[in-house]
């Protein structure tokens, strides 16, 4: 299965199912699975999908979870709240996954962040989230400011998100392009240089028992176009799609 896919499909899946347990005030420890399934950005990478466990715990100061990493809320006031985390991400690809990525070699690697968010009005929340890569692989840097909409439909609720992330030079190398050591016959060196990425999601989840509930999230990024020139890239945008069965505890 493709990582590159994997860690963004996985994390949507821990952000929904937190969400479902603060919002129906649920106790700390959580267990699930979750179905994951779309699309891949690289040249001849296919889709792909599947079921997988997941487990965390949630305090009011403390998050912790494998995909989403250590998260730390160190102020929490009235409609503002900033957090800092450190965050573990799977290599966007592996050199086997395509004969167009053959020679390309990535590393899973470790960013921290810093984010804050603010509670426009009631259900309208702003949101800012500053990264930076911390295991010295490629050293860069990620801006993602978005604002998200909680709307209850006949007693459902809905969460509307649509933002866009910011990615620098370094970052958007090493996730899209081709070094100098990597060029072919069929592949030539390409810098995307700093790239802005739209995105929207929608996001619910339902009840099933007081501690067991279903979520799901339907996520659409866009990528522009000197992120789209790279010949090792394959789609000009990403539907990513999750369902799954949470239990808290």
């Amino acid at each position: 299965m493709k990582s590159s896919v994997i860690i963004r499909l996985v994390a949507t899946a821990f952000l929904l199912s937190s969400s479902a347990a603060y919002a129906e005030e649920k106790s700390e420890y959580s267990i699930g699975m979750a179905y994951v399934g779309g699309d891949s950005i690289y040249s001849n990478v296919k889709s792909t999908s599947a079921v997988m466990p997941s487990i965390s715990y949630k305090s009011d100061t403390l998050s912790i979870s494998f995909q989403e990493g250590f998260a730390y809320n160190f102020f929490d006031v009235g409609k503002t709240a900033v957090s800092a985390s450190i965050t573990p991400k799977f290599r966007p690809y592996k050199s086997s996954d395509s004969p167009n990525l053959t020679g390309m070699t990535r590393d899973m690697y470790v960013d921290g962040s810093l984010k804050a968010s603010y509670e426009v009005s009631r259900g309208l929340t702003a949101k800012l989230k500053l990264e930076t890569e911390l295991t010295n692989k490629f050293n860069g840097h990620s801006l993602d400011i978005s604002i998200s909409q909680f709307i209850p439909i006949f007693g459902q609720p809905l969460i509307l998100q649509t933002g866009a992330k910011w990615y620098d030079t370094k970052r958007t190398n090493y996730l899209y392009g081709v070094n100098a050591s990597e060029v072919t016959a069929q592949r030539a060196e390409y810098t995307p240089g700093s790239a802005l990425l739209p995105y929207i999601s929608a996001s619910t989840f339902y009840s099933l028992t007081n501690q067991t509930s279903l979520f799901a999230n339907v996520n659409i990024n866009l990528l522009p176009r000197n992120v789209v020139d790279s010949l090792i890239v394959d789609r000009n945008s990403v539907v990513l799609t999750v369902l799954g069965l949470n239990y808290s505890f």
